[in-house]
């Protein structure tokens, strides 16, 4: 019996989500690799009989682009799996497979063969008219990427890099599972109601089904017993909106100090992956891992980062001190006695809030029911790009039953065509699901990659979410954060969808420097400071009445509240990570990484450091995912998106759709092919201005 898993990659077809068993990864994944060794082994013996004259795109970049494929797909799919549905099964397989996929691929991005084709095609006389412009940027940025990955180091420092590559691989899917395990270990039942006061009937409601699913059969949202847990859509509103004080210290305090301890201590995994970090940058000849981290992105170096953060940091702190001054004094004279403490923060700027603007998220949240806002944001696509989105459920097999898969349509062109698909997985699993929201690429386009079916193979990417599941079959509310948060993660989706790259080298995630990945997201984000957006995505549960002007002017300024000490804690995480993988050296015995956190919140913070904060321990941004040295990414992401959106007028919906286009045809289409700089010169006109950035935070 053929391995479903093997078909769907040498069939070009999408994963068996539903059919396949986790016995099949291993022999699938082993398959794989054995065929890609005989590819890559005979691609190299052709390189090597290849005379100057026979070398060209087709014969290196085309056939590497063949052979990397099944691998690499195969590779997303269990990548993607394990953030979606997790289970020990599946840790072990990727546990005893994920080696050998690295070996792998530091096989071919060492290999003398291939990288020395690279290079010399590369430095062809002809190279800017022989080579279309996305092949130039391709073979540019292979040569490098194949440097940075140990390409030119000498035998013995390749086995050295090798090593440090494996190990790094390890401690990151350690750093993950810790960080699960560590969430879905926590857990405190509360009888007594009052300890919940000031908690909505929905998030009750959430907390009796999760104590029904913790055995306790008997709850309800009503009566109880009620379970904390620490996922995002139980953190936050008991964060901001219980009035038991000690409620939110004792979840505080378990949240910060996320797998900080035994059983599933990320300390050491965090340490040891910044020693090999350090030790990787030094085989290559950088310092610092901040510099190599550096080399492929837009910011020139370290130190334009740093007074970039310092920059705005300065701008941000007094104001963020006379914010929180202001919560402060508004906790005193309404009763809170003693000094603010980290949990009490979010809870009295949510109260100031309240009563400054007369906004309440009781009032506010049943306006957006999750089915309403995800048409509304299908509707803001369609308005800005041309998009169409048709439900294609039954298509593809998916992995739960509370999956969509949707279909995309370019409503621009000729018959419609179809431009990609997408997968929507839009509720929490607790024990399954990473938290959080974010956007897992399955295929990217290509056309090598082309088959009889179609001239050109589509992007299919999954847009995931931790939306509240429905309870008693009550559609599920979000809230404006909720909101904000799906539409920043389809941003991502939508430049997969429209890039007209005719390589997956420039139409993947890693096609795009990654302070510029961000572009497309926080550009769509921005739309939802603007009334005609929330209008869009707004219709009363029981109504379908879209939230009333007034209320849209409340929520819009509401969201401005408390800008300055919001960019700034961004900035904290920002100069952390810059931090301890630039100005910490984790060999040295003189300074601990403590000590390095300890400086930046002095600098970054109005509020002391929390004692016992052991944040880098759920840092899973820079020890899980691309955003070591990186999470800079952001603000300078953003800083982009802010000034392409100033152009838009707030109100003129048709220069939306005119602009919309222009930014489609420009950037979307446009990021991996060209130079991200390039690419929003193109539409702007000129190089971009930090003005609108400032501006949007209060700073200007």
């Amino acid at each position: 019996m053929v391995n479903p898993l093997t078909r769907c990659m040498e069939d070009y077809c999408l994963p068996p989500y539903a059919t396949f068993h986790t016995d099949d990864i291993v022999p699938a994944v082993r398959t794989a690799l054995a065929e890609y060794a005989l590819d890559l082994n005979a691609l190299e013996d052709d390189l090597m009989d290849a005379g100057e004259s026979n070398l060209c795109w087709e014969s290196v970049m085309d056939r590497l682009e063949i052979i990397d494929d099944p691998l690499r797909r195969i590779s997303m799919f269990l990548e993607h799996l394990r953030s979606v549905v997790d289970s020990p099964d599946l840790r072990a397989a990727d546990a005893e497979i994920q080696p050998e996929i690295l070996a792998m691929n530091n096989r071919r991005d060492q290999s003398d063969v291939v990288f020395q084709a690279m290079q010399r095609l590369r430095s062809r006389a002809d190279f800017n008219t022989a080579f279309t412009t996305e092949q130039q940027r391709i073979l540019t940025r292979k040569v490098l990427h194949a440097t940075l990955n140990g390409a030119a180091l000498g035998p013995c420092v390749k086995e050295r890099f090798n090593e440090i590559s494996v190990r790094l691989e390890t401690l990151k899917m350690k750093f993950s599972e810790n960080l699960m395990d560590a969430m879905n270990a926590f857990s405190r039942i509360v009888h007594d109601k009052h300890e919940l006061q000031g908690l909505s009937d929905a998030t009750l409601a959430h907390l009796a089904q999760n104590a029904v699913a913790d055995g306790h059969k008997e709850a309800t949202a009503a009566t109880g017993p009620w379970k904390l847990s620490l996922e995002y859509p139980v953190y936050m509103p008991v964060m901001k909106q219980c009035s038991h004080r000690h409620t939110r210290e004792i979840l505080f305090r378990a949240f910060v100090t996320t797998a900080s301890t035994p059983p599933f201590d990320n300390s050491p995994v965090v340490q040891e992956m910044l020693e090999l970090r350090q030790a990787r940058a030094q085989l290559l000849g950088f310092q610092t891992y901040a510099e190599l981290s550096l080399q492929d992105k837009m910011a020139p170096s370290v130190e334009v980062v740093e007074d970039m953060l310092n920059d705005l940091r300065d701008k941000c702190l007094p104001l963020s001190k006379a914010e929180l001054d202001e919560v402060e004094a508004f906790a005193n004279a309404h009763g809170h006695i003693s000094r603010l403490e980290h949990w009490d923060t979010a809870y009295w700027s949510e109260a100031l809030r309240k009563a400054r603007f007369d906004v309440d998220d009781e009032l506010i949240n049943p306006y957006f029911p999750f089915p309403r806002v995800l048409e509304g944001v299908f509707q803001l696509a369609s308005h800005l790009f041309g998009l169409h989105f048709e439900a294609a459920d039954g298509q593809e097999e998916i992995w739960h039953p509370d999956v969509r898969f949707i279909q995309v349509r370019d409503m621009d062109e000729p018959d419609t065509p179809v431009v990609g698909h997408f997968y929507l997985d839009p509720y929490a699993r607790p024990c399954q699901k990473n938290i959080g929201t974010w956007c897992d690429a399955i295929a990217y386009r290509s056309k090598v990659l082309r088959t009889d079916k179609a001239p050109v193979r589509l992007p299919v990417f999954c847009l995931a979410l931790n939306q509240t599941p429905p309870v008693d079959s009550t559609t599920g509310l979000m809230s404006i954060d909720d909101v904000l948060s799906l539409v920043h993660m389809f941003g991502h989706g939508l430049r997969m969808l429209l890039t007209t790259a005719d390589y997956s080298a420039a139409s993947s995630m890693d096609a795009v420097e990654w302070d510029a990945i961000d572009i497309p997201s926080q550009f769509l984000s921005h739309f939802c400071d603007r009334r005609e957006t929330i209008r869009m995505m707004s219709g009363h549960i029981e109504t379908g009445a879209p939230l009333p002007d007034d209320l849209i002017d409340k929520v819009l300024e509401g969201r401005k509240f408390m800008g300055a000490t919001s960019l700034l804690r961004q900035l904290h995480f920002g100069a952390t990570d810059m931090a301890i993988h630039h100005r910490y050296d984790p060999q040295a015995m003189d300074t601990t990484i403590d000590d390095v956190q300890r400086r930046i919140t002095q600098q970054f913070s109005v509020l002391p450091r929390f004692d016992h904060d052991k944040l880098l321990c759920s840092f899973r941004h820079i020890f899980a995912m691309p955003y070591a040295a990186g999470y800079y990414s952001y603000i300078w992401s953003d800083m982009l998106a802010a000034d392409a959106v100033s152009c838009f007028d707030p109100t003129d919906k048709h220069e939306w759709s005119v602009w919309g286009r222009r930014f489609r045809d420009s950037v979307l289409t446009k990021l991996g092919i060209l130079d991200p700089m390039a690419a929003f010169k193109l539409f702007r006109g000129r190089a971009p201005r930090t003005g609108a950035l400032l501006s949007r935070y209060g700073l200007q």
